[in-house]
């Protein structure tokens, strides 16, 4: 059991440095420097981390990660920079607390706390670009107090109960490639919009353009109608089945059709007759929110660079467009 107890201890500081890579450096550092609790004969060959420059660096960028990570859409922003720099860290932690080890073995080490990490980060990363649809800042901010506690607890776990912490990292990697398609749709949302928000800065906006099967779908469907607008979209909850997928929407005349991807291949969502359009602005993704003729709104999520365009029609179908 003692020979396998790296391998525990790799699985649980995978997950927590997923969800908070300095606080766990932080965490792990201080308990080495001050033995506040009695820790595994084999940490304390990994002085490293309970070094004095080790500490100050990783306790700034732990203040930092906790304001930033109660803010919404720049925790997402902050998350996107994490995506290898969580991994790497985690796998780094791993191959230090037991550099005392066989070498073979603090490969398998790194990479399992590596991966474990790489998920954790992704669940983290999906689950806040959810919330962040959420119209008020206190879900962003419970959530981000409950991960806090979680990893300090955690940190207690992977000193004194490894097995145990390892035990609630296999039930979440379990969790975690059940709920792996939508993860992977939220990333990908996130990326998109991370990508589109640079290019803005750089003056470098594309337009969306319809692909082969869209336009035939169209011409089978609307035959004769040519697109007016083109927008670069991403579904929210309002579109069961697709939220977070990442699409073109497409306005013809009053109607409008969606076009996502789902399991890998193109499909189209028509939404109807659309009586009124808003916009509102917003730090990583704008607001669209499209009324259809029956009163029944649907809200999208508007890549950057897009909001002028967005208002513009808003301004043709319902007059002027919400600031």
């Amino acid at each position: 059991m003692e020979t396998l107890s790296p391998l525990a201890s790799a699985l649980g500081l995978g997950m927590l440095a997923g969800a908070r890579l300095y606080l766990t450096v932080l965490g792990v550092g201080l308990l080495l420097r001050f033995h506040w609790i009695a820790l595994p004969a084999a940490w304390q060959h990994a002085s490293a981390l309970a070094d004095t420059r080790v500490l100050i660096a990783s306790g700034v960028a732990c203040a930092i990660e906790f304001i930033a990570d109660k803010i919404p859409w720049v925790d997402s922003a902050w998350d996107s920079i994490h995506t290898f720099i969580r991994p790497v860290g985690a796998a780094l932690m791993a191959t230090s607390l037991f550099s005392s080890v066989d070498p073979a073995y603090q490969v398998l080490l790194f990479l399992l706390a590596g991966g474990m990490a790489l998920s954790g980060h992704s669940a983290k990363a999906a689950t806040r670009l959810a919330v962040n649809h959420s119209p008020e800042p206190f879900t962003n901010i419970g959530l981000s107090l409950v991960e806090d506690a979680s990893v300090a607890g955690g940190l207690f776990l992977l000193a004194k109960y490894p097995w145990v912490l390892a035990g609630f990292a296999v039930v979440f990697l379990a969790l975690f490639l059940w709920l792996a398609p939508r993860i992977y749709r939220a990333l990908r949302a996130e990326g998109a919009a991370i990508s589109a928000l640079f290019r803005h800065w750089f003056g470098d906006v594309r337009a969306p353009v319809l692909t082969a099967p869209q336009q035939s779908w169209l011409n089978d469907n609307l035959p004769g109608q040519v697109p007016r607008r083109l927008l670069a979209v991403i579904a929210t909850a309002d579109l069961k089945g697709l939220r977070t997928s990442l699409g073109t929407l497409c306005l013809i005349g009053h109607e409008t059709v969606f076009f996502p991807r789902k399991r890998g291949r193109e499909v189209a969502r028509p939404l109807g007759l659309i009586s009124a359009m808003e916009t509102r602005r917003g730090l990583l993704l704008d607001e669209l929110l499209l009324v259809a003729a029956d009163g029944h709104g649907i809200h999208f999520d508007l890549l950057a660079g897009q909001l002028q365009e967005a208002r513009d029609e808003a301004r043709r179908i319902s007059g002027p467009a919400t600031a």
